[in-house]
């Protein structure tokens, strides 16, 4: 998985760097497909906003976005919303599959009675 970090407004210190990359590297364990992660760090006047748009093969892109007074705690919120996204749309996926060719819808009495 590639991470790209961007930051907006402010030179990004090599320890906000590390932080980014293995808070996010871990996403990896929800969704083996993700592709990539761009994330954007913003310095505004009073509030740090973290912005990430996560690269999925063969499925839709997900965003998050989150706002705090320190970097350390806008990564964490984003983050997490990035792993509940993950782990629903893993779910979505998983609970949509057809049954399986060994399973028997109806029992072959009543399928050749009906």
């Amino acid at each position: 998985m590639n991470i790209s970090i961007t930051a907006r407004h402010f030179e990004i210190s090599d320890a906000l760097r590390q932080l980014v990359e293995t808070r996010l590297s871990r996403l990896d364990r929800f969704n083996s497909r993700l592709v990539s992660v761009e994330v954007t760090l913003t310095d505004e006047k009073r509030e740090k906003r973290v912005e990430a748009h996560a690269g999925i093969d063969g499925d839709t892109d997900i965003h998050a976005q989150a706002d705090a007074e320190d970097f350390k705690a806008a990564v964490s919120k984003v983050a997490d919303k990035l792993a509940r996204q993950l782990k629903r749309q893993h779910e979505l996926r998983r609970d949509h599959k057809a049954p399986s060719l060994n399973e028997d819808i109806l029992p072959q009495e009543e399928a050749i009675e009906g």
